[in-house]
């Protein structure tokens, strides 16, 4: 008898999870994950600073005077960190988002 209880347990949560879910879609809900923002951010900082070092000597030498690099460090991170208040976890935020 408890081997039927569990049974029909185990079958009535699949059920409940299904339904709550087509009840989300139905009400146009769902969830989005953006992946990839980690290596976004990264590789932007790293095209910004070779396109810095690609330019003429004189400009190269104002900008090491003038800290750009040190400017799009800290513009790099805080971005990052504000991704991070955001939610962002193993490079992947996962917001929830309505249609209508």
């Amino acid at each position: 008898m408890p081997a039927l209880f569990l049974l029909f347990l185990g079958y009535l949560v699949q059920a409940v999870g299904t339904i709550v879910g087509r009840v989300l879609i139905s009400l146009l809900i769902g969830y989005v994950a953006y992946q990839g923002i980690d290596t976004l951010v990264g590789s932007s900082k790293a095209q910004l600073l070779s396109a810095i070092s690609a330019q003429a000597p004189l400009a190269v030498a104002l900008a090491g005077v003038l800290q750009v690099g040190t400017c799009i460090n800290i513009l790099c991170s805080a971005a990052v960190a504000r991704l991070t208040v955001a939610g962002l976890t193993n490079g992947a935020i996962t917001r929830m988002v309505t249609k209508g």
